[in-house]
């Protein structure tokens, strides 16, 4: 049996490696994984030079590639090492014995010694790597496990088996064909074509929505001034790349704040987005590798009890809701932890079991007097400008904010009042997908919560190390960064780019960064194989149809959700060639995540639920 693998990020090797321990000793199979990047895939290939910059954004406590005893219905274990575990006990030794990585990388494994600690993200590729060298160890004589550096352009179904093209036009065959695709890059928007040709027209500078770290940042200098669109994850790899990148340092002055140093080589940055404001910085990580948070409220039960009242559906707004009393209730449960607390530990303990009964949350902290503490207000965590005079000096209130935020996150991802609230969103996160796997949801409050939802899940979840944070700051008191406020508009005057925000501002500049990744749509995802296998009509977007008739289209490849095998455009299910990760993302809920171990991670759950499947159909 062959099975070709695309994808040598997380979620190929996953399969990869319940197919080859799970396999039985009869069993002749042959695994094949194909990517242009290094093992690891494009987001951790060491060999980028600035994934040696680019920090994870998920302490080195919370990652593993091994399957563990929480997998569920994933296969008898074989149980190594978590990432700190491997940087402890086998990464000196790997990278002694492979002198084409990096020497930095061997730098960074002596500095990397605490659970709380982010590695490189090339360092995610450097375990990976030997990842791959330890599972080819496992490879019994009857089984085969290579990796070929190359690009899949197409697939065709041909008869009981599929073949491959490759970027060198060799062809492949495959009894199972496995998609672990990542983020693709997308055709540029009419809008975005028409400033690189405006760039191009007035020797201005433009970056299109890519991967940062294949970003060409070169012949950015002090003489540029830098319009970046977008404040989430990509923005702070460019915050890293246009100030150490630029050989800038950061330090720490007597009381220990962030203080910049500049090379003189970095350019002035003007950055903004729709929202205004960056994402929260994650919270000094206070939590054990397999510890989740066990909600109170926003459970099972109190979700299909509301799908049943509701009529087999339940409605978006009765979903956020409960999500906003379990945030309220953590929030306030962290504020009792705190030297905020007034109340007697009599009057501690009364109030937190009336806040398992009260209705309104904010409301049961005000009878119980706690007037001076502000009320968790999820609008106002949604826009924090939202009460702020035309009069105010924005600049500085900027400052005020990034300050505040950085002091929440040093209290940690359990007690702090709104870092450790939002970190519950992570550990809740399996419910949520299942919420959407199980369709809770209407089509018309499935876009709502698409809409709604996922903006504020991104803003206070997925934020990027608490340093990256203080680093834009001191970034901004250097005079280097300024953060615009929200609903940046772009456009091009006299022979430059010129941006225009919500509170009037203006600011021109040389240059256009768009600061973002391409969106997770396959209708315009330029990855050549993606795009052949939509032409073919293999691939396909899931359609809704809401209430009043009128439908509308996921960006996802539309797949059977319980096999991961694809559906064609005539609604048939492609046997063996399957699909999982990002590209269903829409679909599914929320596949950007890296394998945590000990709590039933999706991708290796996921990635064992296919190899069971073909392994089972061979």
């Amino acid at each position: 049996m062959q099975v070709a693998i695309i994808g040598a990020g997380p979620r190929g090797l996953a399969v990869a490696e319940r197919l080859i321990n799970l396999a039985d000793d009869d069993t002749q199979i042959d695994v094949q994984i194909y990517d242009p990047y290094a093992i690891g895939g494009r987001v951790w290939d060491p060999t980028i030079s600035q994934n040696k910059q680019f920090l994870m954004n998920t302490v080195i406590d919370q990652i593993t590639l091994f399957n563990d005893e929480s997998i569920v219905n994933g296969g008898t274990p074989y149980p190594g090492p978590t990432m700190i575990e491997w940087l402890k006990q086998e990464a000196a030794a790997f990278l002694a014995n492979h002198s084409e990585l990096a020497e930095q990388y061997a730098i960074e494994v002596s500095r990397l010694t605490k659970p709380d600690d982010f590695a490189s993200r090339g360092m995610m590729g450097v375990y990976a790597a030997w990842f791959f060298e330890w599972l080819t160890r496992r490879v019994r004589p009857n089984q085969t496990l290579n990796f070929t550096k190359q690009s899949v352009i197409n697939v065709v179904k041909i008869g009981a088996m599929f073949q491959l093209k490759l970027a060198d036009g060799a062809q492949i065959l495959a009894d199972h064909v496995v998609m672990a695709l990542g983020h693709s890059d997308d055709h540029l928007t009419e809008e975005e074509t028409a400033f690189k040709t405006f760039a191009a027209q007035h020797h201005l500078k433009y970056v299109a929505p890519t991967h940062p770290a294949e970003a060409d940042l070169s012949d950015f200098n002090e003489n540029d001034t830098v319009i970046m669109r977008g404040l989430g994850l990509s923005f702070f790899d460019y915050v890293a790349a246009l100030s150490i990148g630029k050989g800038g340092q950061f330090t720490r002055d007597g009381t220990g704040e962030l203080v910049y140093e500049p090379s003189g080589r970095e350019p002035h940055v003007i950055a903004g987005s729709r929202g205004g404001f960056p994402l929260h910085a994650r919270g000094v990580n206070k939590k054990l590798s397999g510890e989740l948070y066990q909600p109170v409220f926003f459970t099972l039960s109190a979700l299909n009890a509301l799908r049943s009242e509701e009529g087999g559906h339940m409605t978006y707004e009765s979903f956020e809701n409960l999500i906003v009393k379990e945030l309220t209730y953590k929030y306030w449960l962290n504020r009792l932890d705190s030297k905020d607390n007034q109340l007697t530990p009599n009057q501690t303990e009364n109030f937190k079991k009336a806040l398992l009964t009260g209705k309104q949350l904010n409301e049961t902290a005000k009878h119980f007097g706690l007037t001076d503490i502000p009320a968790f207000d999820i609008e106002l965590i949604r826009n924090p400008a939202r009460d702020l005079p035309e009069t105010v000096d924005y600049a500085a209130w900027f400052l005020q904010y990034l300050s505040a935020d950085i002091e929440d996150a040093k209290l940690g991802n359990k007690n702090a009042p709104y870092a450790g609230t939002f970190d519950i969103m992570r550990d809740i996160r399996d419910l949520v997908r299942d919420v959407i796997a199980q369709d809770y949801f209407s089509a018309d409050d499935y876009e709502k919560f698409v809409k709604r939802f996922k903006p504020l899940d991104i803003r206070v979840s997925v934020g990027p190390p608490l340093e990256r944070v203080e680093q834009l700051k001191a970034l901004i008191k250097a005079g280097l960064f300024e953060v615009t406020a929200a609903n940046i508009k772009v456009s091009t005057v006299d022979g430059k780019f010129e941006a225009r925000d919500v509170r009037g501002q203006k600011f021109q500049g040389n240059a256009l960064i768009e600061a973002r990744l391409g969106s997770t749509d396959m209708s315009i995802a330029s990855n050549p194989l993606i795009t052949n296998l939509r032409h073919s009509g293999m691939f396909v977007q899931p359609l809704r149809t809401r209430g009043d008739g009128s439908t509308y289209k996921l960006g996802a490849i539309n797949v059977d959700p319980t096999t991961f095998e694809v559906i064609d455009k005539s609604g048939a299910i492609i046997s063996h060639l399957y699909v999982y990760g990002i590209p269903l993302e829409g679909l599914k809920w929320f596949g950007t995540v890296i394998p945590r171990p000990r709590v039933n991670t999706v991708i290796l759950r996921e990635g064992a639920w296919i190899a069971k499947h073909i392994l089972a159909h061979q």
